[in-house]
């Protein structure tokens, strides 16, 4: 359950961490080549008196003729929140994980609302549910009171929810998804196929004991999405080859979210929260 006084603490922590951060601002994301805060339009002839700095010399080089690269301001930039509701992200030994990632995700849209750019809030698991609007200025509380009411649903569909998120995406955006990514490496990648033409980050949410579990002896087992269930005697070598394979698989999605040009975080629910939120802003303000 998210607390709304959560919402006070944060108000908080953005006082003090205007003294020392770089802010999201119009136009920071767009690519070098164009140059900031603009985005090609189309070329002209020069004539005496242009900017020539804004020559294309390459163009030059192909046709012998002189053009100026002409722009247009880059519209304020929207970032994309979603997180994950599966059931896997149910789990939680010293905060809930879909909590834990949907106050990181409130943190996110707060922050862009006071920098006055536009956010869009969603979920996903089977499917993507949009429950923000495009806001500007939102009401987190409202918020708030929407992420504690979701049902979790079984299973993730990684791969297919982002494809179809990223062919919504029209103009040039953040997006931050917000899930534990205990799913096939491939699903990872086909999300972030389609997602190419944003500045995208991966923040990889997981509780302390999936990363190194405590438990030994006999054991049962179940599984969140599948509610199956396994009886298993976990011993010092299996929880060793646990730890091992864990390390590989979030090791794989990181590398996978830099193949694909994306920023990659990975949070633990036990570690303090503006720990953890600062990792992550951090990253959305990289240049």
């Amino acid at each position: 359950m998210i607390e709304v006084d959560f919402l006070k603490e944060l108000d908080r922590f953005n006082l003090a961490l205007k003294k020392n951060s770089v802010e999201l601002k119009q136009g920071e994301q767009s690519s070098n080549s164009t140059g900031q805060g603009m985005i090609f339009e189309d070329h002209k002839k020069y004539t005496p008196g242009d900017d020539i700095r804004k020559m294309d010399w390459k163009a030059y080089a192909r046709t012998g003729d002189l053009y100026i690269k002409r722009f247009e301001e880059e519209k304020s930039v929207t970032v994309h929140i979603l997180i994950d509701r599966s059931s896997s992200m149910d789990y939680g030994e010293a905060e809930n994980k879909y909590d834990f990632a949907s106050k990181l995700g409130l943190g996110i849209a707060h922050m862009v609302s006071n920098t006055n750019d536009r956010f869009r809030f969603s979920v996903f698991s089977e499917t993507v549910t949009d429950i923000s609007s495009g806001r500007r200025n939102a009401d987190l509380a409202s918020l708030v009171d929407t992420l504690n009411n979701l049902r979790k649903t079984p299973e993730s569909k990684i791969g297919n929810c982002l494809s179809d998120y990223g062919s919504r995406i029209r103009n040039k955006s953040v997006v931050v998804v917000l899930s534990d990514f205990l799913v096939d490496i491939e699903e990872i990648e086909d999300g972030l196929a389609s997602l190419q033409n944003t500045d995208t980050i991966l923040v990889n949410t997981l509780d302390s004991s999936e990363i190194s579990p405590d438990m030994e002896g006999d054991k049962i087992l179940k599984d969140p999405e599948s509610g199956s269930t396994l009886r298993t005697y976990l011993s010092k070598r299996i929880r060793s080859s646990y730890e091992q394979k864990m390390e590989k698989h979030t090791s794989e999605v990181e590398e996978t979210a830099r193949k694909y040009g994306a920023e990659y975080v990975k949070v633990n629910t036990g570690e303090d929260f503006f720990d953890a939120f600062s990792r992550v802003w951090g990253r959305l303000n990289r240049d």
